[in-house]
């Protein structure tokens, strides 16, 4: 059987839905079956065609994947391929998200211009231009650097963007870790931006593959998903979703899990450790650090969470939670 794979037509976009079809390759190697066969569909969408103004200027939502949903309901493709940060959070009624692919690191890099070369220019009083068509970036670089950098709105593809740079259209550029190496642009990095200083938007770094629900397609998607991808996309995307903020508002997250060492507690009730941010307080594995700010409306937030499992059915009590303080609470790290 044949099945269609809708993305857009930018080489990022191409080359993360190859990586997505080579990991339902693997996998049917490794369960010794035929693999699906798979024709590519590039489809153009409204952020595709308006290169002219920044998306925060652009009215609605979905700018980029829309005209690949609408196919997807129509039957004309039967999987499509997104990066999670440009997916809205509230998806039409017949689709669904069947496979969150293994994240990319999700900080922001510098290309052109390290940090301290940025700070070294400022000192002997030049102007830096720093490319970025992101609000969430632009609130961040004037926090760091100041106000004697200048913000350059650069839109385009990757690709279109380093030409730029190159170009000398601006001294440096901020952009997604995960593009520019799964572009094997690596040699261009000057600095990753630690992402708990420098907030990255939602569901950056993952691959998304949405379906129609109940399809053979979804199925299919389902055997490459990542269950930490999974409950990170989920929980930060319900973050945004109940704070506001998306694609063109500046809203920056850093989520984190690491496992979590009983022996580093010293409560000797057979594992079971109960304390305020406890969602599950049974044999608590993980440790989930979420940290978030909503820039032009001020409202942040800092905290840990000690977690049983990477069960998604967890995510409505912790962003509970995070509802219920709403201001920035400090955690000692």
């Amino acid at each position: 059987m044949l099945f269609f794979v809708g993305t857009r037509g930018s080489n990022l976009a191409l080359k993360q839905t190859e990586i997505f079809l080579e990991s339902i390759r693997k996998k049917y190697e490794k369960l010794g079956e035929n693999h699906p066969q798979f024709e590519i569909k590039i489809i153009k969408t409204k952020g595709d065609k308006i290169l002219d103004s920044p998306l925060s200027r652009i009215p609605g939502k979905g700018f980029f994947v829309k005209e690949i949903e609408d196919e997807l309901i129509e039957g004309k493709i039967d999987f499509a391929v997104h990066s999670l940060k440009d997916v809205p959070t509230e998806l039409p009624p017949q689709l669904t998200i069947s496979a969150y692919l293994e994240r990319e690191n999700p900080a922001d890099v510098l290309l052109g211009l390290s940090r301290e070369e940025i700070f070294d220019r400022i000192k002997k009083g030049y102007e830096v231009k720093i490319g970025t068509s992101s609000l969430r970036r632009e609130f961040q670089i004037k926090r760091i650097f100041g106000e004697k950098v200048k913000v350059i709105p650069i839109r385009g593809n990757l690709d279109t963007r380093i030409k730029k740079l190159e170009r000398g259209e601006c001294d440096a550029l901020i952009v997604a870790f995960a593009g520019v190496v799964r572009m094997k642009f690596d040699n261009l990095i000057k600095d990753i931006l630690p992402p708990q200083e420098f907030l990255y938007p939602p569901g950056q770094g993952i691959i998304a593959v949405e379906t129609r629900i109940g399809s053979e397609a979804e199925r299919i998607a389902q055997i490459v998903n990542d269950k930490k991808s999974q409950f990170l996309g989920i929980l930060e995307r319900e973050i945004v979703k109940n704070i506001g903020g998306g694609c063109n508002s500046p809203f920056g997250i850093c989520t984190e899990i690491k496992e979590y060492d009983n022996n580093d507690d010293n409560d000797n009730n057979n594992n079971k450790v109960k304390k305020e941010n406890d969602i599950a307080v049974d044999d608590n594995k993980f440790i989930l650090y979420v940290k978030f700010e909503a820039f032009e409306v001020n409202i942040r937030f800092e905290d840990e969470f000690r977690i049983s499992s990477l069960d998604s059915s967890q995510i409505p009590y912790i962003v509970s939670d995070i509802l219920a303080k709403r201001i920035i609470s400090k955690t000692k790290r």
